[in-house]
């Protein structure tokens, strides 16, 4: 097992990455000090797999655990949904030294995270993430959040963990269209901030895809994005700067979720917003031609979902204007220079965001 520091000032936790490390769950939650009461918060799907060991670990450790099933979906990620949920932590008598588990993908992790961080004003959670896009990325840094009809994650708080537990194991439960959605976080990971894991990527894509990678191989390319993430993290904690980085992709590609009612994955949005990120750059003379054509091509090799020509680029567009960046009424893009090296760049004009969402719907329809 590996134990990556997340070394912020005021709250500084650990993740644990390792293969098979779910029967240890309650011996590590243990040994981070958390009360007695438990609410392992998940959805259906991943209920049917990991409940059991996780819920049996726990109550194995001294645990009182209250299980907690929602839907798991972004359509479900909402306020109405979290209301539902802090009626069940108040029936069960929940109290302030209580705690919170998120066992699931992102969505379950945000819903779940937003409940720990307003429930009794807030009360310590731990992750334990079951899917790529919530090991590498949505699990670290403390971001939880709901949708809103108008736009992804307007509402929410930063709250960070009290503990992340990944056990790479777990991804072999997924579907083929999970993982590739998941890899997308660990190319955007490559773009932003380390050229040799994009070439890396670049000769073991397909591997990484089909879960082909040795068990020490997998934890190695997990346990590296989230020291990607936790670094930066550590740097920007509250997205004043240099976080943003972060999103690159996130800007279109949550247009792009909004406009069409959630029918992408998060991660299959984020390669069509890293495509239209791309081109902006390309047309402002940010980065070589070349260096674009290999972020495309191993998008490609990964797999760029179909479809997108079947949405207005109008109403895309326009949900861009709902991105939390935006300063000012203004696009604020987190655009790149070259592999590993992206910047944050503002003003970026509605005409330009349109001309890129219209670029990728005829390379992509």
């Amino acid at each position: 097992m590996q134990t990556i520091a997340v070394a912020l000032e005021h709250r500084p936790y650990a993740i644990h990455v390792g293969h098979g490390i779910l029967p240890r769950l309650g011996e590590l939650c243990r040994a981070a000090g958390l009360g007695r009461q438990v609410a392992l918060i998940t959805d259906h799907t991943v209920a049917g797999l990991h409940l059991g060991p996780a819920a049996t670990g726990l109550r194995e450790a001294g645990f009182k655990v209250t299980e907690v099933l929602f839907a798991g979906t972004d359509s479900a990620k909402n306020l109405r949904t979290a209301e539902e949920i802090f009626g069940q932590l108040i029936r069960a008598g929940l109290d302030r030294k209580a705690w919170v588990l998120a066992l699931g993908g992102g969505v379950v992790g945000d819903l779940a995270g937003f409940v720990a961080a307003t429930f009794l004003r807030g009360i310590p959670f731990v992750q334990v993430p079951t899917t790529i896009v919530a090991q590498v990325d949505a699990s670290i840094g403390g971001k939880t959040g709901v949708n809103h009809a108008l736009g992804k994650n307007l509402i929410g708080a930063f709250h960070q963990p009290r503990l992340v537990c990944i056990d790479t194991a777990l991804l072999h439960t997924l579907p083929r269209r999970e993982l590739v959605a998941g890899l997308a976080e660990v190319v955007k990971h490559a773009l932003i901030r380390d050229a040799a894991l994009f070439a890396f990527l670049e000769k073991n894509i397909e591997k990484a895809a089909s879960l082909e990678l040795a068990p020490d191989q997998l934890d190695w390319l997990i346990a590296a994005n989230a020291r990607i993430k936790a670094a930066v993290v550590v740097a920007d904690e509250k997205e004043s700067q240099l976080r943003a980085i972060l999103n690159y992709g996130h800007t279109i590609g949550h247009a792009i979720e909004s406009a069409s009612q959630y029918g992408y994955l998060h991660g299959e949005a984020v390669i069509l917003g890293m495509i239209g990120a791309g081109e902006i750059a390309l047309q402002r003379g940010m980065w070589p031609a070349a260096e674009r054509e290999r972020q495309d091509q191993l998008l490609a090799r990964l797999g760029v979902p179909p479809g997108l020509g079947r949405l207005s680029a109008d109403l895309i567009a326009e949900r861009t204007r709902t991105d939390k960046k935006r300063l000012d009424g203004r696009h604020r893009f987190v655009l790149a220079r070259c592999i590993g090296q992206v910047e944050i760049v503002d003003g970026i004009s509605d005409g330009e965001v349109r001309a890129a969402v219209e670029y990728v719907q005829r390379q992509h329809p």
